[in-house]
């Protein structure tokens, strides 16, 4: 896998691609890259544009605009079974009446291969995937874990330079999908393939990719690695969909700030922000009780909402400033609370702060180009 010591030339550049259902845009002007053997996840909400842009990649569908380059070889002028692809779907797709040997040759019987090269190539994928002894068995004597790799041997096995998937995880149950995550983590790391995986999940984005870019809206919000993406988000639409805490400021412009509420609670800030209106942002694994106001700094009084026991921790609601108009937000904690009254500690280090965008000059802004113009040029084009 990359880490970000060895990034270098991209081996798949996406480049302006638009698409539209109808009137209704899936993607817009969507650009981002991944290196040879980078596991790059799309991450994003429910009709946000990530399984679109998988289908785009893979062949399924035809963009209205835009290209999609793989080792610098446009794949929308090929066609899918020709773009040296592999997909893994959401319900692994196993032909139940096929042994495990059978479904994973079965790219290769279609394109004709002799069966000398069919027997060789299924046993090294079988081996890929640490399944060498499961050849001659069927789906439903495997588990979820055991299926999955099967789809993934079948994925590869004829030559794969880029592996799709699609909610890998979607099709198991919740007590096999925290183990089969790790597995599947160590499987992509020696498949050693650049990987491309769709999910709405942050914490499988986290477990399995290099880098995330964050779909929202079909626009691409964030492209970065994981810590960024959950603990600086370029914009209130990834802190709010990545779960972070926001709370609404006022920048006073010498590092610190207000809680825009009547408490007017200060805040010291990690560094100088514009003043005026500003917001927030801290993840509630950095938020934490404190025994009084005098314990260190950013302190403030809150009323616990809520407490739940989640494995090893509670997690809190809390309403910090003002008692009618403060914000709540999630904290963590290894003890239960004893009050209700309560104080919460919001390390400075662990603050990143989003500024409102200026007004724009009512006079100038006839001038700015406006890039969803051409969105209403879109027309549906489904392969």
């Amino acid at each position: 896998m990359v880490t970000s010591g060895t990034r270098g030339r991209s081996f798949l550049e996406i480049k302006n691609v638009s698409h539209a259902y109808g009137p209704k845009p899936a993607l817009q002007n969507v650009s981002l890259d991944a290196q040879r053997r980078e596991v790059l996840a799309l991450l994003g909400p429910s009709g946000s544009g990530k399984s679109t842009l998988l289908a785009v990649i893979a062949g399924i569908v035809k963009p209205n605009e835009g290209k999609v380059l793989l080792n610098g070889c446009d794949l929308l002028e090929l066609l899918p079974e020709s773009r040296g692809l592999g997909m893994v779907f959401q319900d692994f797709a196993l032909w139940p009446h096929m042994t495990v040997a059978q479904n994973v040759a079965f790219p290769l019987r279609v394109r004709r291969c002799a069966p000398t090269e069919v027997a060789t190539r299924t046993e090294r994928a079988l081996a890929r995937v640490d399944l060498s002894g499961f050849a001659g068995r069927r789906p439903h004597e495997l588990s979820g874990g055991q299926q999955q790799r099967v789809a993934l041997a079948r994925a590869v096995v004829a030559e794969t330079e880029l592996l799709l998937l699609d909610e890998p995880l979607s099709a198991l149950d919740p007590a096999t999908r925290s183990s089969v995550r790790s597995e599947l983590a160590d499987l992509l790391r020696n498949l050693n393939l650049t990987t491309i995986i769709v999910t709405h999940d942050r914490e499988e984005a986290f477990e399995l990719a290099d880098r995330i870019a964050v779909l929202i809206d079909g626009r691409i919000q964030q492209h970065s690695n994981p810590e960024d993406a959950y603990e600086r988000p370029v914009n209130l639409s990834v802190a709010r969909f990545m779960g972070a805490n926001v709370l609404s400021v006022r920048a006073r412009g010498d590092g610190s700030a207000e809680l825009n509420d009547d408490s007017h609670q200060p805040l010291e800030l990690p560094g100088p922000a514009r003043e005026g209106a500003a917001h927030v942002v801290i993840v509630p694994e950095q938020v934490c009780l404190a025994q009084n106001r005098s314990e260190t700094k950013n302190v403030v009084p809150g009323r616990l909402i809520r407490c739940q026991y989640r494995g090893g921790e509670y997690r809190l609601r809390v309403r910090i400033g003002a008692a009618q108009s403060g914000q709540v937000v999630e904290a963590r904690s290894k003890d239960a609370p004893r009050d209700e009254d309560l104080f919460i500690r919001l390390p400075v280090e662990a603050l990143h702060v989003i500024e409102e965008a200026p007004p724009i000059d009512a006079n100038t802004a006839a001038f700015q180009p406006i890039g969803d113009v051409e969105l209403t040029k879109l027309e549906e084009k489904i392969a």
